[in-house]
Parts: structure tokens; sequence; C-alpha cells
């Protein structure tokens, strides 16, 4: 069996990658091999035809021509635009959505990460988000463990398969695509699980069960200090 049959669909075809660059040999490149989070626009055009038909119908009967109503319905969409860009941009923002109140409920991370202006582009150091499964390291290619969701410090590109059309077992027909990143970027992963309470915090800090990267594990199990 080929090794392109070895891992399942993960997603629809990732469209509009560059493709990887081979143009020199990095010895510390590490290749992820995963998912890449779907880029959506604020407004679709069917939300700003939406915006512009109540636009109409709130302001029927005033005197006020069809271009000052769509200079209003761009100005609307901007504004709402940079709201939303102002709400979540920092590098990691944990949201939940409060429809009842038309609130959104908002945790900033902050994380010790390379700032703004490290690139000198004036971009954000943090470029994408995926779903990472697989990797390859000098020449071997390796599976992880479970998914892991990372944000990551460059573009996904698209997978160029050899004569099976996979590369390390990966297609782009099943969603996949890959990131070239050298081993010393930083990048942040996320361990998500879901779960009843008794499992993640009762059964979870039980003794011999603390997960050994817990930084209070040896406090944790050290025995109370009797005191007069």
């Amino acid at each position: 069996m080929s090794d392109c049959c070895n891992h399942p669909g993960v997603g629809n075809p990732a469209k509009g990658l560059d493709a990887p660059q081979y143009d020199a040999y990095n010895p510390s490149e590490v290749r992820l091999y995963g998912r890449p989070a779907v880029s959506l626009s604020i407004f679709t055009p069917e939300e700003i035809g939406n915006i512009d038909v109540t636009l109409e119908e709130e302001l029927r009967g005033r005197e006020i021509s069809s271009e000052d109503k769509k200079l209003i319905s761009g100005i609307i969409r901007r504004v709402a635009q940079k709201k939303l860009i102002d709400l979540f941009q920092q590098q990691i923002v944990l949201a939940l959505v409060d429809e009842s109140q038309a609130e959104v409920l908002k945790l900033t991370v902050e994380i010790n990460i390379p700032s703004r202006n490290f690139r000198g582009d004036d971009s954000k150091y943090i470029k994408s988000i995926g779903v990472i499964y697989g990797y390859a390291y000098e020449g071997h290619c390796y599976k992880l463990p479970k998914p892991q969701i990372m944000y990551l410090p460059a573009e996904p590109r698209e997978i160029l398969g050899g004569d099976c059309g996979c590369d390390c077992g990966y297609v782009p027909e099943l969603g996949y695509a890959v990131w070239q990143i050298d081993k010393l970027e930083r990048v942040i992963a996320l361990d998500v699980r879901s779960d009843d309470v008794k499992t993640l915090v009762l059964d979870e800090n039980m003794p011999g069960s603390r997960s050994p990267m817990a930084y209070a594990q040896t406090m944790a199990l050290a025995p109370a200090r009797h005191r007069d």
C-alpha cells in the first residue's frame, strides 16, 4: 500500500497557495503538514447587499440621494471592520459571542513572541493557523501522536507530490498544505481537550496522573508541613 493512503481527509483542497520554496537548502528547516485555516472576508457580497437593503429601508422617505446612501453604507462597513480588527488585533484572542447582550466575551492571551516589527515589514509575526498532523526534518517524515492547533509565522504552501502525488504521504486533494519553517522560529501550540470536569480536573490531578508539563507538579505532590 502506498504511503499516500495512510492519511485521512481533513478538509477541502486549499486554494490560492504559493508553491514551496526549493531555491536553497536549509539544514534547519522543518516542514509541517496539516490543514490550514480558511480565510474569510468580514463581509460577504451577500451581507453587503443586506446592509444596503436595510439602509434603504431605514432611510426611506428621507431626502438623501442614492450616491449618499452608498457612501453611508461604505462608512458603516469600514467602521464595523475597524472595530472587529481592533477587537482581535492581539496575537491570541479567545472569544465567545453573547447574542442576547450583543456582546463579545474576550480573553486576550499574552504570548512571548517577536513583536510586530520583528521582520521590519510592519506586519504581525504570526501569519497563519493550522491543524498540524505531521512533519518532516532532515529528509525523514514523522507523524504527531495527536493533531495540534498551531499559530505559525509562515503562510501555508501548496503540496507538490512526486510520482505518487503526495509529500510524506499527504496530498492536497484531502485538504493538506505544508509550512516551511526554521526550527528556531517561535510558534504557538494549543492543547485543546473537551470532556467533563471529573475527567479534566479531578482525575487529571490524582497522584500519578498529573501532566509532567505542569509547573506546580512537585509542589502539589509534596506533603503538607506540620505547623505549630
